[in-house]
């Protein structure tokens, strides 16, 4: 593993923000790490790069904790967040000027070919730079060195469409390099290039698995029943947003295995039946997590 945390505690006051976290990042992955608005996301992500300290745990990058990361090992960590600062005084031009020297593998050949990819024109401005600009300019950034590691904290957010493609393209790129941890909202287009998935709710991680597995083990399930019933009491574990009327009963299966084998299960509950399932997109999946972590933080 590249990455690996186990039981990071961290809060500001009474809050806690990580809470029993642990990770473990394979190398050679492209990582997402999902959840809602505040789960942790970008906590976990500073808190990997030294940015902040966690209050307990251990945490570490190819072996080495991360507090006790130097110079040279971050000659092999690339970061990009979503509100990274920049030097507004310089001009793009000056501002690669400045950090081909602070690297040593600097490859001057792939960051012209980027820049050329995503139109950065050398002469604006870094103050005067819009938003997907900016965020161009600072992926360039972590990818001309070619890091080992790519830690990537929303660089979709708020890019339209064009840039967005854009942006994935030169991930894209770098994608056979370097091992990539990535946290998006924009799970449509993550979707195409990672490998593996970690969703985070609450300050806590509750699965991390491969994408293959994931959309393997989640089904929308649609069911005929021959009578009227009610839901089975206690309700499965594995069955979220469920919904009965008259015949027909939804539902979508988190732990799902083969046809038959949930044939039987309902056929168990509810007699004769009939049903079709169909597969889930990664983001159908996380909103269907969301609502069901909603729901029971209410009851």
């Amino acid at each position: 593993m590249i990455i690996s945390a186990e039981n990071i505690q961290k809060r500001y006051g009474k809050v806690h923000v990580l809470q029993d976290l642990d990770l473990q990042v394979p190398e050679g992955s492209a990582f997402a790490l999902v959840g809602t608005n505040g789960a942790g996301k970008t906590t976990t992500l500073r808190m990997l790069v030294n940015i902040i300290q966690p209050d307990s745990g251990v945490a570490s990058i190819a072996g080495i904790p991360t507090q006790k990361l130097t110079y040279e090992h971050y000659q092999q960590i690339g970061y990009v967040s979503e509100d990274q600062k920049l030097p507004d005084r310089l001009t793009i031009e000056q501002y690669f000027d400045y950090l081909r020297v602070l690297y040593h593998n600097w490859d001057r050949g792939l960051e012209k070919q980027l820049r050329k990819q995503l139109d950065l024109p050398p002469k604006r401005q870094l103050s005067k730079l819009s938003h997907g600009m900016r965020m161009k300019t600072v992926l360039i950034a972590a990818l001309g060195f070619r890091p080992r590691l790519l830690i990537l904290d929303e660089p979709l957010s708020g890019l339209d469409s064009l840039v967005r493609d854009e942006v994935i393209e030169g991930l894209l790129r770098q994608a056979d390099e370097s091992t990539i941890l990535i946290s998006s909202h924009e799970l449509t287009e993550i979707e195409t290039f990672t490998t593996h998935v970690a969703y985070m709710d609450n300050a806590k991680i509750h699965f991390q698995e491969s994408i293959e597995s994931l959309k393997g083990r989640f089904r929308e399930i649609s069911v005929t029943l021959s009578a009227q019933r009610g839901l089975p009491d206690p309700l499965p574990s594995s069955w979220l947003s469920a919904d009965i009327s008259g015949h027909s009963l939804q539902f979508i299966e988190s732990e799902f295995q083969d046809h038959d084998s949930l044939y039987q299960k309902l056929v168990q509950h509810f007699g004769p039946i009939q049903f079709d399932e169909e597969a889930m997109t990664l983001r159908d999946i996380f909103k269907t997590l969301a609502r069901n972590a909603r729901l029971e933080a209410t009851q």
